[in-house]
């Protein structure tokens, strides 16, 4: 005999990030790449990291991310920032501009393991009230807000 449930998954209160930053998204640990588990570095070429080029006015204009992923900057989306953090991750910060390309009107951090692949996205409106999280390994997502303690809290989750 099978049971099955129908309920939806929780995500663990502990598993969401506290706030909207890089060490945040890399924080929430939704779940392990499975490359982690199957790493065989002697069977591959080692990628080559990131590389981040800019313009004559410091602004960052384009990304390469392990061997393949390249980010550019665009009109209506302006790369601000590149981090790297513990566990060879890469996380990048974009802004996607308004109309007129003067003023952002929403950040996304995204979060890549070396070898290029996206593993985490969050989403968030300027004011920091409102986040959308997506886990590309588990396949999850989530809708956060910001709660009396000015923490992110979880409103609405799905897997997809």
């Amino acid at each position: 005999m099978v049971a099955l449930s129908s309920s939806r998954r929780r995500l663990p209160k502990t598993a969401l990030p506290k706030e909207l930053s890089a060490e945040g998204l890399a924080g929430c640990r939704l779940g392990q790449s499975p490359a982690d588990d199957f790493e065989a570095a002697a069977s591959r070429r080692s990628a080559p990291g990131v590389e981040v080029s800019r313009d004559g006015d410091n602004e960052i204009v384009q990304v390469h991310l392990g061997r393949w992923r390249v980010l550019n900057a665009g009109p209506q989306r302006r790369i601000a920032e590149v981090r790297q953090l513990a566990g060879e991750k890469t996380a990048v910060r974009l802004e996607r501009l308004a109309e007129g390309g003067a003023h952002p009107s929403s950040e996304i951090w995204q979060l890549y393991d070396r070898q290029g692949r996206l593993e985490a996205a969050m989403q968030s409106a300027l004011d920091g009230r409102f986040a959308m999280l997506t886990n590309y390994v588990t396949r999850q997502g989530c809708r956060l807000v910001k709660n009396t303690r000015g923490e992110l809290e979880a409103v609405e989750q799905w897997s997809f």
